[in-house]
């Protein structure tokens, strides 16, 4: 058990040294006006991403299968179709996966989603077969092109060979949700709103009571702050809004699979915590940089067992500076 543990602590430290070095997107309102593209910072971003081992695939469920790594790959088998949710970092990423699929399910027709844009999610579509259903909600699309490759330049500063012939493919777009018959088991795609980036997408398998939530939920670590202006504030929102779901099993991409309902409210709790306790420190006329380090301790000390990502500092800024 310890192992086991230790091991996903490196895959999310991973995580979150590929986090605090790309910073924030730059990219705002994709819900609202047309987004504008500024420049790459010019700063390092990401570090190596281990291609993933599909021999340490593990069954989580009656139909969910799920390929641990950078980042988690469910694959949702149903008797008559295949659902895989994201890429992998690049086609040879996903190609890995197609051989698992294959494994698992041979011959069967495949469904693929994204929950984000980000290219270890969304920049492998080539290394899947020919015939591959690509299925994505318009505002992830649209946020994809809004950024103009902003942050795949960013990971390709040290996957420069993984990305090389980065591939988001052609999508079959829909608007807030599509649901699948796979036979003998459905998947619902649905966005649910902003949280991590503007096109967080979520799919929900009914029969397994299990929800893969991307990067919008994850397992004892704190919130990666990378969509534009989205703060605090709208991620509770669109938690809220899927909540009501109570699933069993919760899936997030960067940290181990864990109890559904617990993983939500535990969010839920932080972020809470989180926008309560800045806006007293700055109704207590702390400055900006003061209110982030007091309420950091404070939610230190409230969740000792979390991981905390340095990106959290900046959803406290974002708190403090929005007008209440």
């Amino acid at each position: 058990m310890v192992k086991i543990h230790l091991r996903w602590k490196f895959f999310y430290l991973l995580c979150l040294a590929i986090s605090a070095s790309l910073n924030r997107s730059p990219a705002s309102g994709v819900l609202l006006p047309p987004l504008e593209a500024p420049t790459i910072p010019a700063v390092p971003a990401g570090k190596t991403v281990p291609l993933l081992d599909a021999s340490k695939t593990e069954k989580l469920s009656a139909h969910i299968w799920m390929i641990p790594g950078y980042p988690n790959i469910p694959i949702i088998v149903g008797k008559k179709a295949v659902l895989v949710v994201d890429t992998g970092l690049g086609n040879s990423a996903a190609h890995v996966i197609s051989e698992e699929v294959e494994r698992l399910a041979p011959g069967k027709p495949l469904y693929l989603t994204t929950t984000h844009f980000h290219p270890e999610h969304a920049a492998g579509f080539g290394g899947f077969p020919s015939g591959t259903k690509l299925l994505r909600p318009s505002v992830q699309e649209n946020e994809l092109n809004a950024d103009r490759g902003r942050m795949l330049e960013r990971f390709r500063i040290h996957n420069a060979e993984a990305l090389s012939q980065a591939d988001y493919g052609k999508p079959e777009l829909f608007k807030d949700e599509k649901i699948l018959d796979l036979g003998d088991v459905h998947a619902r795609i649905f966005w649910a709103g902003p949280a991590h980036t503007y096109g967080d997408t979520l799919v929900y398998i009914p029969e397994d009571r299990a929800l893969v939530t991307g990067d919008v939920v994850q397992n004892l670590a704190t919130p990666t702050f990378l969509g534009g202006d989205i703060g605090p504030e709208e991620w509770l929102h669109t938690l809220q809004i899927f909540a009501p779901l109570k699933p069993k099993l919760v899936i997030p991409d960067h940290s181990p699979p864990g109890p559904g309902e617990k993983l939500i409210s535990d969010e839920e709790a932080f972020m809470t915590a989180l926008i309560i306790e800045t806006r007293k420190a700055k109704k207590d006329d702390l400055s900006e940089d003061d209110s982030v380090e007091k309420v950091t301790t404070s939610l230190h000390a409230q969740f000792p067992d979390w991981i905390m990502n340095p990106l959290t500092k900046d959803g406290i800024r974002r708190v403090w500076k929005k007008k209440e």
